[in-house]
């Protein structure tokens, strides 16, 4: 294996070169300080990247760890077990800090008494929306007050407004609103809304649902909602 202790920037880590590796580094901070790190282990093990890497497992998902280069910075992630969103992240020069957050998120602590106690980590809208248990709710929410969707404004308080497909989660993707049956599980199907430019929309349920074309803003919601049954699934 290729010696850490003669790369540029293993000056900036002397405890990963003296344990031998990041999650080394890790899981003896972890017994010295009480903390319950899990089973962390390297995220590699080629070469240098026992000594870059490391992760640790929760019940919220997957927590990974790396170091920085050309100086001293650790880097955090807090990723999902359920879809493909990060909680939070952070970095900090302190591994000791590394170690209390991954304790904290392990334990169960929310994402804002998280960042009250450690202020490096940071976390979007949507993943508190996640938190709460109200991911549709906020994704209608942040759409609708990005200025970069304010051409789409006027369509999407029209959407949001009927109650069936308020409950569905939307997201934008080339231009073409997407709205989706669960966040979560893409096969469930989604609504795909797409302007055409004069005002008027397309509307298909995917996937290989029929086209709706040529909709009046006026019967957008009506037209969409129709793809819906009572169940919030989509119509076969």
């Amino acid at each position: 294996m290729a010696s850490f202790a003669e790369a540029p920037d293993a000056k900036y880590y002397p405890e990963l070169v003296t344990y031998g590796g990041l999650s080394q580094a890790l899981r003896r901070l972890a017994e010295n300080c009480g903390l319950d790190l899990g089973d962390v282990r390297p995220a590699s093990d080629r070469g240098l990247s026992v000594y870059r890497t490391a992760e640790a497992a929760s019940i919220r998902g997957l927590i990974r760890i790396s170091t920085v280069l050309n100086r001293r910075a650790f880097s955090i992630s807090m990723d999902s077990a359920e879809g493909d969103f990060v909680w939070a992240n952070g970095s900090t020069a302190a591994l000791g800090d590394i170690a209390e957050v991954i304790d904290a998120w392990r334990s169960g602590v929310f994402l804002a008494p998280l960042r009250e106690r450690f202020p490096f980590i940071e976390f979007s809208k949507m993943a508190e929306g996640y938190e709460r248990g109200e991911p549709a709710e906020t994704a209608w929410s942040i759409l609708l007050a990005d200025d970069n969707h304010i051409s789409h404004r006027e369509m999407l308080a029209a959407l949001r407004s009927n109650s069936r497909l308020s409950g569905m989660f939307p997201f934008f993707s080339h231009d073409v609103l997407r709205l989706a049956i669960d966040p979560f599980k893409r096969d469930a199907g989604e609504i795909c809304i797409e302007p055409q430019g004069n005002g008027r929309f397309s509307v298909q349920s995917s996937p290989g649902g029929e086209i709706l074309a040529d909709v009046e803003l006026a019967d957008l919601a009506d037209m969409a909602s129709s793809l819906v049954d009572s169940r919030g699934e989509l119509r076969s």
